[in-house]
């Protein structure tokens, strides 16, 4: 007996919530893979792919720093942000955005992005295009247009591009088939842009994209890893993006230093990273090895259990 397409997909994605498949499945069909290896993770898609989610799970291991970006090949499908949701222990997460102005969810593509049991769950991610300040809607006259816009002027965008044919020479002329009629001149949202439109719309179309830094949410400066106002980077080992309170920064760079004297130095049931009695392994990741007070090794390990809590748009 053969298996439904869907019943592939549900066994794949519980195969990818533990971590022994990555799978994508887009609307055209197209595979997409994600990019950062846990626990520090610093996923960059490659040249030619474009980012289209993020996770602190993706593909299975945990990040405790950074995050996994889901990349592919560009689609005309407009990723906004990402919904989740749970099929028995397999997380779900649904690329797409909502349709304006009925607000209805449109899905680009979907994916299993984790486990809906412990930090997989708990840390999930949301990818979100740069976003518009409020009053304010991405204009979307071509793909990936996402110049921030009054609504009218998204409406006019579209009304434009509905009447797009009717508005152009039907027996061409010195711009071939892409001659307006005449009253019509070229959008110009970009260059290759020839809906014709005009003269007012093409004026408005330059204004608005000419301020369209100022309408939209600033960037955060160091990115997902930002951390809120009153933490900074414990980077107790490198690439330790964890936001801690100062104070634990410092002890951190405190341990590092005295790490040598805390060990054995003849050895013992650890190797060469047996610590002296009374000090044991920080382990901010298994791999950690500096010798550290009991206190300290549970206030790492508290840290890393509230790391996604930490981090500014959160």
């Amino acid at each position: 007996m053969g298996i439904s397409g869907d019943m592939w997909k549900v066994r794949l994605a519980a195969l990818a919530a533990v971590g022994l498949v990555s799978i994508v499945w887009t609307r055209d069909g197209r595979a997409d893979t994600w990019r950062g290896t846990a626990p520090f993770c610093d996923g960059q898609c490659l040249p030619g792919e474009v980012q289209k989610g993020v996770s602190n799970s993706g593909d299975g291991g945990y990040c405790v720093t950074g995050h996994k970006v889901l990349c592919g090949t560009p689609t005309s499908c407009p990723v906004r942000e990402t919904n989740t949701a749970c099929y028995g222990v397999v997380l779900i997460c649904d690329n797409g955005f909502y349709e304006s102005p009925t607000q209805n969810w449109h899905s680009c593509d979907k994916y299993a992005c984790g486990v809906c049991l412990g930090l997989d769950s708990a840390h999930i991610g949301s990818f979100t295009n740069p976003q518009c300040k409020q009053g304010f809607v991405w204009r979307e006259a071509t793909p990936n247009d996402l110049v921030c816009v009054p609504p009218t002027t998204r409406t006019q965008a579209q009304t434009d591009n509905r009447a797009s044919a009717s508005r152009r020479a039907p027996g061409g002329g010195a711009f071939g088939p892409d001659t307006c009629l005449q009253g019509f001149v070229w959008r110009a949202v970009t260059p290759s842009d020839h809906v014709c439109v005009t003269p007012q719309v093409r004026a408005q179309v330059a204004a608005d994209n000419s301020v369209a830094a100022s309408r939209r949410v600033p960037a955060l400066p160091f990115g997902p890893d930002t951390c809120k106002q009153g933490f900074v980077w414990r980077e107790a080992i490198a690439n330790d993006h964890v936001c801690v309170s100062p104070p634990i920064r410092s002890q951190a760079q405190s341990d590092n230093q005295a790490a040598a004297s805390r060990r054995s130095p003849h050895g013992g049931p650890s190797g060469p990273d047996t610590c002296n009695q009374g000090f044991v392994w920080r382990e901010v990741v298994p791999s950690d090895h500096v010798c550290v007070t009991p206190a300290v090794r549970a206030q790492s390990a508290a840290d890393n259990s509230h790391a996604g809590e930490r981090v500014a748009g959160r």
